[in-house]
């Protein structure tokens, strides 16, 4: 099995997550061109964006992982890569254009332009702050990713939050504004990945316990969801408790895996983006949901091309991805699922 490695793409080596099926390769095309399969029968799929708006490839890979037996390695980007304004009304991606990435805001509904709100080299993740006054970006820059905020709706006058040395991603801020949690690679090795947070006021930096994409829980200052690699290299989702030192599994299946938890807005759900294989052995990434309590494992999507990067709306009745249904070509777009269970 591989640690994990360093992908090239666009001329940037960008931290992926590598994940080891235990399935043959198969060479059926896979038709990007339908918008659903018949697995998603009555679920209704709402394009968001267009080949036009160039969104940014998450950098999904399907390699051979032995040339004896044929098997598969899976590798993604765990990071966000889209956000929902917390009014609903504005949907935030990726773009990909003139070997530069920055982050673009459109209407939630289907259709209309955007507006480019970060003037940078390389954005590579974000999210969106709960008061919607601020976009908190992960940037490649200088040999390292850091963490960095700029406002959501005007001017274009950025803050540093990393020291510039370290590897850092997924920045998250908490409601009071004062907290912003993200995780750190540390050094080499597939899971050298922690959990930290700063703080605004005190310019203090912590640290917890192992763990990627942190997911914070609403009225539970001292809790996070979080992604975590097993000793087998696959990936599961956990719960941590800062306070009490509690660490539960909510999600894991031998031989699969499952990143980037998000949280419902009424607290009952877990989304999450997980490995998958059609029936006509074609390995992917899909999207699936979880009860916070591990029960009612539900996979959403079936799409043979890759579905990734979801979110709840905040009504908690619809989802946004990235998804390449739909292009002929297999381009990314971000996408709008209901949510009905």
């Amino acid at each position: 099995m591989k640690c994990l490695i360093c992908m090239k793409f666009k001329n940037i080596s960008l931290l992926i997550i590598p994940l080891v099926l235990g399935s043959c390769a198969s060479s059926t095309r896979v038709p990007y061109e339908n918008i659903s399969v018949p697995e998603e029968g009555g679920v209704n799929f709402l394009e968001i964006t267009n080949d036009a708006d160039n969104v940014a490839n998450p950098g999904v890979k399907r390699n051979i992982f032995s040339r004896s037996t044929n098997k598969v390695n899976l590798e993604w980007w765990i990071n966000p890569m889209i956000a929902v304004s917390p009014d609903g009304s504005k949907i935030a991606y990726i773009n990909a254009k003139n070997r530069m990435q920055n982050v673009m805001v459109k209407s939630a509904r289907s259709g209309g332009s955007s507006v480019q709100r970060t003037f940078r080299n390389y954005v590579t993740d974000f999210s969106w702050s709960p008061d919607a006054q601020i976009l908190c970006f992960t940037e490649y820059r200088n040999g390292n990713f850091g963490i960095y905020l700029v406002s959501a709706e005007q001017g274009s006058i950025v803050k540093q939050i990393s020291n510039g040395m370290s590897n850092d991603y997924a920045g998250i801020i908490t409601s009071d504004g004062n907290t912003i949690f993200f995780h750190r690679g540390e050094g080499g090795g597939f899971d050298n990945y922690s959990l930290w947070s700063y703080d605004k006021k005190t310019n203090l930096f912590s640290n917890y316990s192992r763990g990627m994409t942190p997911c914070l829980i609403p009225d539970k200052r001292n809790e996070v969801y979080c992604s975590r690699y097993t000793s087998h290299k696959e990936c599961e989702i956990w719960r941590v408790n800062f306070e009490t030192g509690v660490e539960e599994v909510v999600l894991s299946q031998p031989g699969k895996s499952f990143t980037s938890p998000k949280l419902s807005p009424d607290g009952k759900w877990l989304l999450c983006t997980g490995s998958s294989i059609t029936p006509t052995k074609i390995h992917n990434t899909d999207i699936f949901v979880i009860r916070t309590d591990g029960t009612m494992f539900t996979q959403l999507t079936y799409h043979p091309g890759n579905d990734i990067s979801a979110v709840w709306s905040p009504d908690g009745k619809g989802v946004y991805f990235l998804s390449q249904r739909g292009s002929k070509e297999g381009k990314y777009n971000v996408w709008k699922m209901d949510f009905t269970l």
